[in-house]
């Protein structure tokens, strides 16, 4: 970047007076030159044309007392003329050149040699008498008329130093710079009077600027004495501005506080929806748990095959119910800027091929073929660091809308390997199926939130329409993108790509800390009968002594009580008399107390928001078991604290 460019340059003032100034100084120089010179060359002239004079004065003054020989006459003369003249000295020489008079000023007579003094010369002449017919007196007249019958007599000599002419022209030099620079420094004052007489409006205008851009919208009057018309009509449109300014910040204030009325509104309505969303998760997943538990339950049982299609069918149902509050809370979440994902190590090949197999008896059902193949070079195992529960949910969103919407025909999976630099991986994955189709005017819609092909109540379809918007959002929050081609009749294809870090996971050190045994001891606290009840059934069946109770309280005081201890206890969060948290800070504040190791509490509860999670954890519980709990999750969840 070139900061010469961003450097401001001569004001305006000093561009001005140097505009008015420089022609000054030219003119002024130029001048200065000229007469100092004609100055100096008068001076000359005139320093030769006295001294000329002076020897050609004295030269017929001089002939009576060269002819009479007259010494003192002469001196007198000499000193005289000496006196009042600019010369050093003076001689006077008869015809063969012997020195009749000398004066000086300070100079022998031996040191007046011609390359040190200016000599100027003059011949002393007798000039013959001459007697005319005229009359009886005109001889007495003197004619000094140089004619041929003029006598040399001697020569007069007048010497100057030079030094008398430089120093009369330093004194020119020094009084025309003097009245010079006075007459320049006055010009100049005088220009600078003139311009700032100029340009204070101009600086006035410059402040005003100044002051709009600061939001100083005060109209100022318009003076028009001693101002230009140009700079009068900038005053005024000026003032314009500033009212016009001032109707814009009047409307963006209003604006700004209708704005932020609507987002206080908007605030309050988000956060009035998080809190009814997470309590009617509570509320929808407890009799939930209680209905899944009961059917895992009874499906153990010896049932008729009709008994046992109603269970799936009962257990099917719950399940998309359970499905749809998932993608509910997940979507408001994500509206809301709370939805975090988690960075685990998982096995990716793997985390596709459960989920594939988890829908290949709907496709049976169906009568579809449910197709997984794996393209590209996959390593041994592949484990890479993300969200594995949200990729599981961004293919298993794609599977049900394939399985949704193809009646006939095949549902193709294709996922493919592609390591890129630095450690990481892109996946690519389509899913492909026979259906239907959807019309190109509707391709840029699907993704849209509570979207639906088929409207109205005689729709061939049904679901909330939020599975594709979800699949959309969670691939682009990981950075990744998904698109869609399709033709009526021909079928659908959605392709997602999505980047991972590698992993590389070296095997859990920390084993469970004992076998489960007929003796082994868990405590559920849960206020839900139905759920304590499924809990408890569950547990038994994985080999514990099982008891239960309906608040914190109890619970603090069966852990004091009892002394045989409990090997886990599940801990539900929100119970009324004391809740979990509570409960689960009083019980490790009386096992440090008392020197006993703390016994693994697993959080057990229908929010499955982060902060949830988080608030478990602070509170001292190890682990966190969300509602319906499943046979598996729950083992899957012991497992890691006893041996199962």
């Amino acid at each position: 970047m070139n900061t010469t460019a961003n450097t401001p340059g001569m004001s305006l003032s000093r561009r001005l007076l140097l505009l008015g100034a420089l022609p000054a100084v030219v003119i002024f120089v130029a001048l200065m030159v000229f007469f100092t010179s004609a100055r100096l060359e008068d001076a000359r002239l005139d320093l030769a044309q006295s001294s000329q004079m002076l020897a050609d004065s004295l030269a017929p003054a001089l002939e009576y007392a060269v002819v009479s020989g007259n010494s003192t006459a002469l001196e007198q003369v000499l000193g005289q003329s000496l006196k009042r003249s600019k010369a050093d000295w003076i001689r006077v020489t008869d015809v063969v050149g012997e020195e009749l008079g000398f004066v000086s000023r300070g100079v022998e007579s031996e040191h007046t040699e011609t390359g040190i003094f200016d000599i100027y010369e003059a011949e002393i002449l007798q000039e013959p008498l001459e007697i005319g017919s005229g009359g009886a007196g005109d001889w007495f007249t003197g004619g000094w008329n140089f004619n041929s019958g003029s006598l040399r007599v001697g020569l007069v000599q007048v010497g100057v130093n030079p030094d008398v002419l430089e120093t009369r022209r330093q004194d020119i030099l020094w009084s025309s710079l003097t009245v010079g620079f006075a007459l320049l420094v006055f010009s100049l004052l005088l220009a600078n009077h003139f311009l700032n007489n100029i340009l204070q409006p101009m600086r006035q205008l410059s402040s005003r600027v100044g002051k709009l851009i600061v939001g100083d919208y005060t109209t100022q009057p318009v003076s028009s004495k001693g101002s230009a018309r140009e700079i009068a009509e900038i005053q005024q449109q000026l003032n314009e501005l500033a009212v016009h300014l001032e109707q814009l910040r009047s409307a963006r204030d209003q604006t700004l506080a209708i704005s932020e009325s609507a987002r206080e509104k908007a605030e309050h309505a988000s956060q009035a929806k998080s809190e009814f969303l997470a309590t009617m998760s509570h509320e929808l997943r407890t009799p939930l748990n209680g209905v899944l538990g009961m059917v895992d339950l009874i499906h153990e049982e010896p049932l008729t095959k009709r008994q046992s299609d109603y269970l799936t069918t009962a257990r099917q149902s719950t399940e998309d119910l359970l499905t749809v509050i998932s993608d509910i809370l997940d979507y408001a979440r994500m509206d809301n800027g709370n939805l975090v994902l988690d960075q685990q190590a998982f096995d990716l090949q793997s985390l596709f091929t459960n989920c594939v197999a988890s829908y290949r008896h709907a496709a049976q059902k169906q009568g579809l073929s449910l197709d997984l193949q794996f393209l590209g070079e996959w390593p041994r195992h592949p484990a890479v660091l993300g969200d594995a529960p949200r990729v599981r949910q961004i293919l298993a969103g794609l599977i049900d809308n394939s399985l949704k919407f193809t009646s006939e025909g095949f549902v193709g999976i294709r996922v493919n390997w592609l390591e890129l630099e630095n450690h990481c991986v892109l996946v690519q994955c389509s899913v492909k199926d026979s259906g239907s189709g959807i019309p190109a005017e509707r391709l840029q819609s699907v993704f849209n939130s509570f979207e639906q092909l088929d409207t109205g109540d005689n729709r061939a379809h049904g679901g909330t329409g939020l599975g594709l918007s979800l699949v959309q959002r969670l691939v682009e929050l990981m950075g990744g993108h998904v698109q869609v081609e399709s033709d009526i009749g021909q079928g659908s294809s959605f392709r997602f790509e999505l980047p991972f870090e590698l992993a590389y996971q070296n095997p859990p050190t920390d084993e469970p800390r004992e076998q489960v045994t007929g003796t082994a001891r868990a405590l559920v606290v849960e206020d839900n009968l139905v759920n304590q009840k499924v809990t408890e059934a569950l547990l038994r069946k994985f080999g514990f002594q099982t008891e239960c109770v309906t608040n914190g309280t109890d619970a603090v005081r069966r852990i004091k009580n009892d002394h045989e201890g409990y090997d886990v206890i599940l801990m539900d969060c929100q119970m009324p008399v004391m809740d979990g948290y509570d409960a689960t800070r009083m019980i490790r504040d009386w096992e440090q107390g008392n020197g006993q190791s703390g016994v693994p509490i697993i959080a057990l509860t229908a929010d499955v928001s982060e902060d949830t999670e988080k608030a478990c954890k602070e509170a001292g519980m190890n682990d966190y078991l969300t509602k319906p709990v499943r046979r598996d999750t729950l083992r899957e969840v012991l497992s890691r604290w006893i041996r199962v």
